[in-house]
């Protein structure tokens, strides 16, 4: 219970955060630095915020006003689908890698690993731009279009940028799980369950991974903040209708607000779930 009480005053005081951020465009509102009109501009934002219904965005092409709701909800479920389900992906992925990994011999470890760093220090724009294009020039040689490039109108891509988004953090989550199993492995208690005869994918399933998944989940918020500046170029480039590219084209205060409470509430459920679960299965308490 007083886990519960420190967790909902942590996302209250974010949330607060959040909103007094959302008003900072108010302090230079006059070409010069000034608390009055910053204060003004936080009043307006709370004042909207106590109202979402009335909330209005502007188009910058025609400058027709429509209502907030429920557009970025829709706006929002794109981001979603494609930043969970590349999360999903990620997890998965490394995983298969990781169990590949430690399935061949040393010579190609070293290559898996070569591949793993180079892929992971490419810049993001790269490997999005060279994603795109290998499919642009496979349908151009064989006529395959094998998926979709680019969102447009209502026929929304979602698989793809999945894809896309997931490959850094694929990498990302591999290293780290083979690099915490290598630290792993000279412990005292994996040495004794060798000892009593279990197999090597038992030892690292059963036993090893519990202590690796509590090292990982502390990488949690990088990987997540990761993503989402990852997830801002991505809808830009495929063009799909997300709500980081919601935000970029529809900048005010209140949108802001609303915005970036909407991409912290799951989020920040998201990590304290994994919080609960890993705390549960080592039996002590953990904070991410």
């Amino acid at each position: 219970m007083k886990q519960l009480k420190q967790s909902g005053l942590e996302a209250v005081l974010i949330i607060i955060g959040i909103i007094l951020v959302s008003a900072t465009s108010g302090l230079f509102t006059t070409q010069a630095f000034s608390l009055v009109t910053y204060g003004k501009e936080l009043m307006e934002v709370c004042k909207e915020l106590v109202e979402p219904h009335h909330l209005v965005y502007t188009n910058p092409v025609s400058h027709i006003e429509r209502p907030l709701f429920p557009i970025i909800l829709k706006a929002f479920l794109s981001s979603a689908r494609i930043f969970f389900l590349a999360l999903g992906m990620a997890l998965t992925c490394s995983i298969l890698l990781m169990i590949l990994y430690f399935s061949v011999g040393k010579k190609v470890r070293k290559g898996v690993e070569g591949v793993a760093f180079f892929i992971a220090s490419l810049p993001d724009i790269f490997v999005i731009g060279f994603l795109q294009l290998s499919v642009i020039w496979f349908f151009k040689q064989s006529g395959i279009l094998l998926l979709d490039i680019a969102s447009l109108g209502e026929n929304q891509v979602i698989l793809f940028p999945a894809i896309t988004l997931s490959i850094l953090p694929t990498f990302f989550f591999l290293g780290s799980m083979v690099s915490f199993l290598k630290e792993e492995e000279g412990l005292p208690y994996v040495e004794l369950a060798k000892g009593k005869g279990l197999g090597r994918f038992r030892i690292m399933f059963i036993h090893m991974m519990r202590n690796v998944l509590v090292s990982l989940t502390y990488h949690g918020k990088q990987i997540i903040w990761m993503m989402l500046s990852n997830l801002l170029i991505l809808e830009y480039l495929f063009n799909v209708f997300g709500v980081t590219s919601f935000l970029f084209s529809y900048n005010t205060p209140a949108i802001f607000a609303v915005t970036s409470i909407m991409l912290f509430v799951p989020l920040y459920l998201l990590l304290k779930f994994m919080q609960f679960v890993i705390s549960r299965k080592i039996g002590r308490e953990m904070s991410l």
